[in-house]
């Protein structure tokens, strides 16, 4: 029945107690316009006010705005899809270039996951920009009309981890250990600006017989004035990780953002003589094994990862050194990351440090695993 005014309360209440009187399933189909009443949502033709503002100069988003319309000039068959969501993704600067490649299919993640593998299938490189607390929604979507065709669309996966005032619904803490489970998935996590845009090209240049996904936080990328070393122009490339510092005592492997704390640790723990090794993970799937054979050459390795411990990055890391030594006790490795329970409301720095995932943390956690008589 309908379509009916959402804003007619009676009108409303008329229909459903119509609707009631039916046998069997029925839909009312009822309009409304968001923000209705308020003047600030109704001048906001967007996004009604559902959030503010759009991509930060020298943000994640910015970085990805900055990739995707670089790679869309060298390749037409390149297209982008958001789910209600143009502008915080970082994708109006894109619809105003290339306004015939751009898609907003509203609020439905799993047609945009869909429709992306149609397009996939047509011939184009569907580029689908979705925050990881939405993206939950279209896994079945990305499994098996994506991924069980092998068909090349690139996820673009923001606000992944702990983003904080948000609220609790939308750490995107589930993301890793959904998309590693994706047969044919590649995963990449970006730790600086640079390596975003690295990441974008190498997903578009490598991953042409199934899905990739480049996940990045809600906080800014660091600051090179305030990285030990600095940053420099220090990336990466194709599936490979980057050793990022050489040490005897033991290994870090961080994932994306966790590896400001992870380097800030590592110098912290060079003041108490404590040498240790940190790898830019990179790409989470598949992993590095040039990285995961560096490690398992140490006596300690810990893992760090912004996402659920159960099931992420690090127990695939885990997984993979035991299967190394073939039985041997191999190195004493610790997995860090986030406790599978509803995380709540605050600064994403103070949920981090709260869970041991901050500089902090991470050298605490070293030296409690270095200490004489541990294991």
């Amino acid at each position: 029945t309908g379509p009916f005014d959402g804003h007619d309360i009676a009108g409303i209440e008329r229909a459903l107690r119509n609707a009631r009187e039916f046998d069997g399933p029925i839909v009312v189909h009822v309009l409304t316009q968001k923000g209705r009443g308020y003047a600030p949502a109704e001048n906001d033709p967007i996004k009604c006010l559902h959030d503010l503002g759009e991509a930060k100069p020298g943000s994640y988003p910015a970085a990805f705005t900055e990739a995707v319309i670089k790679e869309a000039e060298h390749r037409p068959e390149l297209v982008t899809i958001t789910a209600a969501m143009p502008d915080s993704t970082g994708l109006l600067p894109f619809k105003e270039r290339f306004p015939d490649r751009f898609f907003d299919v509203g609020i439905a993640e799993q047609h945009a996951v869909t429709a992306s593998a149609g397009m996939a299938m047509a011939g184009l490189r569907p580029v689908v920009a979705i925050y990881s607390t939405f993206l939950t929604r279209a896994m079945d979507q990305l499994n098996l009309d994506v991924g069980l065709h092998g068909q090349p669309v690139v996820l673009c996966v923001d606000r992944a981890g702990i983003t904080g005032p948000d609220g609790a619904s939308h750490h995107g803490v589930l993301d890793m250990v959904l998309l590693s489970k994706v047969p044919g998935m590649t995963i990449f996590a970006p730790s600086s600006y640079r390596e975003l845009g690295v990441m974008l090209h190498d997903a578009l240049e490598l991953c042409t017989d199934g899905p990739a996904a480049l996940r990045w936080p809600r906080t800014m990328p660091p600051d090179e004035s305030t990285v030990p070393g600095g940053l420099g122009d220090e990336v990466g490339s194709g599936l490979s990780a980057r050793k990022v510092r050489a040490g005897r005592d033991l290994c870090i492997l961080a994932v994306g953002k966790m590896l400001a704390p992870a380097r800030a640790a590592a110098e912290a723990l060079a003041s108490d003589g404590l040498e240790a090794t940190v790898w830019d993970v990179r790409v989470v799937k598949p992993l590095d094994e040039e990285m995961l054979a560096d490690a398992a050459a140490h006596s300690h390795v810990i893992t760090v990862e912004d996402g659920y411990r159960e099931g992420g990055a690090g127990s695939a890391i885990a997984d993979r050194l035991s299967q190394l030594h073939e039985g041997d006790r191999g190195p004493d490795l610790t997995v860090l990351g986030v406790p599978v329970r509803f995380i709540p409301h605050g600064k994403p720095d103070d949920i981090l440090a709260s869970l041991g995932l901050d500089a902090d943390g991470i050298a605490a956690t070293a030296r409690a695993r270095l200490a004489p008589g541990h294991g």
